[in-house]
């Protein structure tokens, strides 16, 4: 059984310099510049999109399992410029609703900038205040530094390394996992 939850009203959340929303399918260019680039695919089992179209299909179908209550994906939204400059999620909730898993990525120019972590303490803190999880989990590439410390930096801890074989890239990947539990760290950010 999957754990499902409802998302409306959608839990958009400020922080000082990001705005977390339902996507748009206005987003698509600003989604597409993320996507097509090679550079955010060098670390996940994932495949660039080749038109806006393929980055308009996407923001269809996270919006239906955001409909249907098995996942919430926000756009990031840059307060300064009012691009989506990525995305980040909660998904793969266990069967009791006591876990979910964090899935985000960040346009290559805007990372290094303390973004992603503004984004992950908002949507942690989300996670374990509204939909009462008791832990969240974030996979990344072991190759992945910058996505390691950013983890870190938030308040997760590794606890394991595990294998997976790739489907789109057809290769092993060495995935640190990364754990939270409520009750640790400090929030950003306030739902609206």
């Amino acid at each position: 059984m999957v754990y499902m939850y409802v998302f409306l009203p959608f839990p958009n959340i400020e922080t000082p310099l990001l705005h977390l929303r339902r996507l748009r399918r206005e987003d698509a260019s600003d989604l597409f510049e993320m996507r097509s680039d090679l550079r955010m695919h060098e670390h996940t089992d994932t495949s660039p999109d080749n038109t806006p179209e393929e980055s308009l299909v996407y923001i269809d179908k996270m919006n239906r399992g955001v409909d249907e209550g098995r996942w919430v994906i926000w756009a990031i939204e840059h307060k300064g410029t009012g691009a989506v400059i990525g995305t980040i999620s909660i998904w793969n909730f266990d069967s009791g609703g006591n876990s979910g898993e964090l899935g985000y990525g960040l346009i290559p120019s805007f990372q290094g900038q303390g973004l992603m972590k503004e984004s992950l303490l908002a949507v942690t803190d989300y996670g374990f205040k509204h939909l009462h999880l008791q832990t969240m989990e974030a996979y990344t590439d072991e190759q992945n530094h910058s996505s390691s410390r950013v983890l870190e930096a938030c308040g997760f801890a590794r606890v394991k390394t595990v294998r997976e074989e790739g489907y789109v890239q057809k290769r092993v990947f060495d995935m640190a996992v990364y754990t939270k539990e409520k009750g640790c760290g400090t929030s950003v950010g306030s739902e609206r």
